[in-house]
């Protein structure tokens, strides 16, 4: 099936209201589906830092000519806050896999199998249109369609790192980066052993990075307390997140005491249901076919309604009506 018929089967509105991504608009975030490496990258994760979104047509021998001066540009930029994720778009998982393997393109790689992304943001990808960028700032904000240094290096000027600038100790420099992507217990694990070194001047920047981090996740604890009543679910978010970051620690401990009270509340626990139901629908939508839209779309649709009120359940309610299922 060629890439215009494959888009073309794919159920969606014929005026997209939900279209963005230009200068100056907030990036859409990734829809259903699958990333190459098992992990789930979301926009919202990554905001604080720099996005940039290499969006590709397989069959495209410029395209795939151009490859090393793409991973050139990823190796510049290593070691900084910048992320590059590219975008097979129209692509099964096992297209992109082949993709990879056959260019060695270094990024993350988002299987857009049903063409969601492409929609989001207002283009399609073909032998016309082999290529798209997209430089998305530290708000969230699209700033730059050009995957240039010069480009990305203008977005990197806001951003703000969270210890790397702290004077902490050079050796420290693996578990800070851990922490500056939010990999808290990874962070956490490589810090651990610098804690009690020998050495007065690294232990010493060990336990002052440890303090810095410890007082993040009482913060998020803090928070949570607060949100409890009004807000549970948020609430529960915190909470998981200081469990998973701090796991055998004193926090963590004080975080699973409050999941177990908050896994009662009937909001809590229709947003875990319909959280069930949804990493259902990034593994369904992730492998289906262009002529399966339909289903996939009707799937979000009965998430939305089963849990209407809960945060999934909405965000569910939107993808229905992106494919056209209200």
């Amino acid at each position: 099936m060629s890439r215009l018929i494959a888009f073309a089967a794919v159920v969606l509105a014929a005026s997209f209201s939900f279209a963005a991504g230009k200068a100056g608009e907030k990036a859409p975030d990734f829809p259903p589906g699958l990333f190459i490496d098992g992990n789930h990258y979301s926009l919202n994760d990554l905001e604080g830092k720099v996005t940039v979104l290499f969006f590709y047509e397989k069959d495209c021998p410029t395209c795939r000519g151009q490859i090393p001066q793409r991973n050139e540009v990823v190796e510049a930029f290593k070691g900084k806050p910048v992320r590059f994720i590219a975008i097979a778009a129209g692509d099964s998982i096992q297209e992109a896999k082949s993709y990879v393997a056959e260019t060695h393109l270094n990024m993350a790689v988002f299987a857009d199998n049903l063409s969601l992304m492409e929609k989001r943001y207002g283009f399609t990808i073909s032998l016309q249109n082999i290529y798209q960028f997209r430089v998305i700032g530290t708000t969230g904000v699209v700033e730059e369609y050009r995957m240039e240094p010069a480009a990305i290096e203008k977005s990197l000027t806001h951003v703000k790192w969270k210890y790397k600038e702290g004077g902490y100790d050079a050796r420290l420099a693996q578990a800070i980066e851990s922490f500056e992507w939010n990999q808290y217990a990874d962070g956490l694990r490589l810090l651990k052993p610098f804690l009690k070194n020998s050495k007065k001047d690294l232990a010493e920047s060990a336990k002052k990075l440890n303090e810095a981090v410890r007082a993040e996740g009482q913060g998020w604890l803090d928070t949570a307390e607060k949100a409890v009543d009004a807000q549970p679910v948020q609430a529960f978010n915190l909470y998981t997140k200081t469990a998973n970051a701090f796991y055998g620690e004193d926090l963590a401990k004080k975080a699973a005491d409050a999941l177990k009270k908050l896994q009662t509340n009937p909001a809590v626990k229709d947003e875990l249901a319909a959280r069930a139901m949804y990493d259902k629908l990034c593994a369904g939508a992730g492998r289906a076919r262009p002529a399966d839209a339909g289903q996939v779309a009707q799937f979000a649709a009965s998430i939305a309604k089963k849990y209407p009120k809960t945060p999934t359940g909405m965000k569910a309610e939107e993808i229905a009506k992106e494919m056209g299922v209200n």
